[in-house]
């Protein structure tokens, strides 16, 4: 079964932010978008294309507009053969049974559509749309994706599961596992992480695990971030009660900062320039010492797309990874424009940290 996201309504195409809350909300409650649609107001190919819809299995979100909501509402009427009705203050389908302020949910065969009026600073109505099967997500590390492909492929099949994969950055695969009629997640995942030990770490939101994991074991994590221009810190910092385990982040983006505010020796600038194993290192050393944390990241690099150079060309990024017991600086060559490269550091920096302390990391929680 298919689950589709509709927009209709000039709105969602223009604000980014407000379109990307929706997205994430949705996702967030555990349904797993297998595509976006876009259509403006009063866009003539919308009815058509609805009524395709109405002949598939899928569960169908779509989000209007104010001055779309009832307009959708008629659209399905004249499909359904069905009238509007005034309930909760809302004009919507006769056959709705399930409705509440600015959210309806008809469900049509073996269809289900959630109608869902938003706007603009202003908090989502609610979902009205559950899954019909069980989903979990899992992390596998320090192995190739067609390694990790034929490693549960079969394991997949013996309790009925579906599995999808995507590698996130080099050595980091992560795995959508959906629950198939007479499947077993739970199973699954028990035998998967007997097998593969220390590889694998199952939750949906692999930040919030290492928030969980500092926390149980009361340490604190600081960054110096100086190409990635703070992005890495707004990976912590959108989740709430990370202030109980993230100290903060320097983002020191000339070499003057790496000096003054992380101590990094004028002449190791120098001599190796920013983007070095020698600079990053002592870029961590610093923000440990200026936060007085357990962890330190740190990274540098060349995220295009200009100022490279033959010896450190655009991807060129160098990330460092201390603790009082463990440190790790890695060169790396990423592809893509600077967002992109930007992103790969950033999770690359993640995935250093939990690798560079399993036994704090790869705990159950």
């Amino acid at each position: 079964m298919k689950n589709r996201l509709i927009f209709i309504g000039n709105i969602f195409i223009q604000n980014q932010a407000f379109r990307d809350y929706i997205i994430r909300t949705i996702e967030t409650d555990g349904m797993a978008l297998d595509s976006i649609e876009y259509y403006r107001e009063a866009d003539r190919n919308f009815f058509g294309d609805l009524e395709k819809r109405l002949k598939d299995e899928e569960m169908l979100y779509i989000l209007t507009s104010k001055k779309s909501f009832t307009l959708v509402g008629k659209l399905l009427c004249t499909l359904l053969g069905d009238k509007l009705v005034l309930k909760k203050q809302m004009l919507i389908p006769s056959q709705c049974e399930t409705c509440v302020e600015n959210s309806y949910r008809l469900d049509i065969n073996t269809s289900a559509i959630n109608v869902i009026q938003a706007q603009e600073s202003q908090e989502i109505p609610e979902l009205l749309i559950t899954l019909p099967s069980a989903q979990q997500k899992l992390h596998f590390f320090e192995t190739p994706i067609k390694e990790v492909i034929e490693a549960l492929k079969p394991l997949s099949r013996q309790f009925d599961v579906s599995l999808a994969f995507s590698q996130i950055v080099e050595g980091w695969v992560e795995v959508s596992v959906t629950c198939n009629t007479f499947g077993s997640i739970d199973k699954f995942i028990q035998i998967a992480q007997e097998r593969h030990p220390a590889k694998i770490i199952v939750t949906e939101d692999l930040v919030q695990h290492i928030i969980d994991a500092t926390l149980a074991t009361q340490q604190k994590i600081t960054l110096a971030e100086s190409c990635t221009g703070g992005l890495l810190a707004y990976y912590f910092t959108s989740h709430a009660g990370v202030s109980s385990v993230f100290e903060g982040s320097l983002v020191t983006y000339s070499n003057i900062l790496k000096e003054n505010w992380l101590a990094v020796d004028h002449a190791t600038l120098v001599k190796h320039g920013a983007v070095s194993e020698e600079v990053v290192a002592e870029m961590c050393e610093g923000a440990l010492n200026v936060a007085k944390a357990d962890y330190a990241l740190a990274i540098s690099g060349v995220a295009g797309p200009d100022g490279g150079s033959p010896e450190k060309p655009v991807g060129t990024v160098v990330i460092g990874v201390k603790s009082k017991n463990y440190e790790n600086v890695v060169r790396c060559h990423f592809k893509g424009d600077r967002n992109y490269i930007q992103q790969q550091s950033a999770l690359t920096a993640l995935k250093m940290l939990i690798l560079g302390d399993k036994k704090v990391f790869f705990k159950k929680f």
